[in-house]
C-alpha cells in the first residue's frame, strides 16, 4: 500500500472531462460544493494514509477552500452548480440547523422536504468528479446518462443510501469493495462512492440494501420537481470512520482511484 503518496485532486489544466467526457480546459470542483458547508482551510491525507493509521504520522496536504478536484469542464461544472448545487446544500444546511439546535432528541425520526432526483443528481455529480484516473466504468456511464437528461431514470442497479453524521470530518472515496454484510465476506460489493460530511453522509452502491441504512432512491420514480419528507434518523449515528475503516468484519480494496480518496479535517491553527 503506497502511503507516501499524497492526493492532490488534479490532472493537467486540459484534459478530459469526467463529465462530458470531452478535452477540455478543466476547472476546480468542490465536493461537497461550496454553499452547504463552511470553505474553511482543511488538512487531507489520502484515505489509503488514514487507513493505515493515524492521520498524524503522514504531512497532510493544506487546500485553503475545502476539498477540490480538478477533473471536469467549466461547463459541466457550471450547470452541476447551477441545476442541482441548490437543492443539496439547501439540504445540508437545513438538516444541519436542526441539529445544532437540537439539546435532547425530541424524536427518534425528523423529515426534510426536499426534491429528491434533485439531490441525487448533486451527490452523483460530484462523487463523477472526485476520481483523477478516468476508467470508465459501467457505474459512472450510468451516471453520466443520468445526470444532464431530464428523461433519464437511474437505473435499478445504483442505490443510494445515507445516514446522520454529526462530524466535521469530510471524506471522500471511490471505487472500493468492501463485504456486503460486514463480518460476512463470500460476497462484496461495489461501492461507487462515499460523501461524508455535516450533517449527512451518502453511500452509493450496486447492493440492495445496506447495514440497514435508508434508502434515497427509492424515490428514482418521482420528476425532477416532485418534493418528498425525507426521513432523517437521528439516532442511526455511525462513527465517524465508519465504514471504510478496515477492522475485524470488514476489509477494503480498490484501484487507482483509491489514491482520488481523501481524509479531512478542518485545519489546526
Amino acid at each position: 500500500m503506497n502511503v507516501n503518496y499524497i492526493n492532490k485532486g488534479k490532472r493537467a489544466k486540459v484534459g478530459i472531462c469526467n463529465i462530458c467526457k470531452q478535452s477540455s480546459a478543466l476547472s476546480w470542483d468542490h465536493v461537497p460544493p461550496k454553499g452547504g458547508i463552511d470553505s474553511q482551510s482543511v488538512e487531507q491525507v489520502s484515505i489509503l494514509q488514514h487507513l493505515a493509521g493515524n492521520p498524524e504520522e503522514f504531512k497532510p496536504n493544506i487546500s485553503q477552500n475545502g476539498v477540490k478536484y480538478r477533473t471536469i469542464c467549466r461547463r459541466c461544472n457550471s450547470k452541476l452548480g447551477r441545476l442541482y448545487d441548490p437543492y443539496l446544500n439547501d439540504f445540508a444546511l437545513g438538516v444541519g440547523r436542526i441539529l445544532k439546535s437540537i439539546v435532547k432528541i425530541p424524536t427518534p425520526v425528523i423529515h426534510y422536504k426536499t426534491q429528491p432526483i434533485m439531490l441525487i443528481k448533486a451527490i452523483l455529480g460530484h462523487l463523477l468528479a472526485a476520481k483523477c484516473v478516468l476508467d470508465n466504468t459501467s457505474s459512472d456511464e450510468i451516471i453520466r446518462d443520468f445526470l444532464f437528461d431530464d428523461k433519464v431514470k437511474l437505473s435499478k442497479e445504483i442505490k443510494v443510501f445515507y445516514w446522520t453524521y454529526p462530524y466535521q470530518d469530510i471524506v471522500v472515496i471511490r471505487d472500493v469493495f468492501m463485504p456486503a454484510v460486514r463480518g460476512e465476506f463470500n460476497k462484496c460489493g461495489h461501492f461507487i462512492g462515499i460523501l461524508k460530511y455535516f450533517p449527512i453522509a451518502y453511500l452509493v452502491c450496486d447492493l440492495e440494501q445496506y447495514e440497514g441504512l435508508d434508502e434515497l432512491t427509492v424515490y428514482r420514480g418521482l420528476n425532477l420537481e416532485e418534493s418528498a419528507e425525507i426521513p432523517i434518523r437521528l439516532t442511526q449515528v455511525k462513527c465517524s470512520t465508519w465504514p471504510e475503516m478496515a477492522e475485524d468484519g470488514n476489509c477494503v480494496a480498490g484501484g487507482a482511484n483509491l489514491n482520488s480518496s481523501v481524509y479531512a479535517r478542518p485545519r489546526k491553527i
